[in-house]
């Protein structure tokens, strides 16, 4: 199974790769997200 994670906050946000931590050990995780904070 592949999840693809994905956020507006940018690349180094703590949720993110907390996030990612908990679901690779269930899928291949992608992630796909901006290089500095894109929130509105």
């Amino acid at each position: 199974m592949k999840i693809l994670v994905t956020n507006d906050d940018g690349i180094f946000a703590e949720g993110l790769w907390i996030l990612v931590k908990a679901l690779k050990s269930i899928a291949q995780v992608i992630v796909v997200a901006p290089d500095r904070e894109q929130s509105a």
